[in-house]
């Protein structure tokens, strides 16, 4: 499952990267992956980031290595309403498009909890999207 982490540190091994994430754990990108350079520089970017702290998106499997890595962008939410009785639809202010959250994600409750408390707050959050526009995970962006 891909979730919002913060990274705090990179270290270069002989196998790939050791990154250190929040909350000190640990995990590896291997330099066998088949998009080694690819994710590398999208983990260097999240953590050299100018301004606020930025977090990425990483599907981290049990052995805690990197299987993928996303970009998270940042946003204010607009609305949250239910498109039926499994999805909620999410328009976000800056952004073209209907995101959609699925009642079914195991994260739900903390998920929508997040988007609604945004929305009345007009806090921005990070947000990470699959390609059909399901919302992955989100977080509240540090003010």
């Amino acid at each position: 499952m891909m979730k919002l982490c913060f990274i705090i540190k990179l270290q270069l091994t002989g196998q790939g990267i050791e990154i250190t994430l929040q909350g000190e754990r640990i995990v590896t990108l291997a330099k066998s992956h088949e998009s080694y350079e690819y994710l590398t520089n999208l983990l260097i970017s999240a953590l050299e980031s100018k301004g606020p702290r930025r977090p990425i998106g990483l599907a981290i499997s049990e052995e805690n290595e990197i299987v993928a890595v996303e970009h998270a962008d940042n946003d204010f939410v607009a609305s949250v309403i239910p498109k039926d009785g499994e999805t909620l639809k999410v328009w976000l202010r800056g952004h073209d498009g209907i995101f959609k959250l699925d009642r079914n994600h195991p994260s739900f409750d903390r998920i929508y909890t997040t988007l609604d408390n945004s929305r009345i707050d007009c806090q921005r959050i990070w947000f990470i999207v699959d390609g059909e526009l399901k919302i992955l995970d989100v977080l509240v962006a540090e003010a």
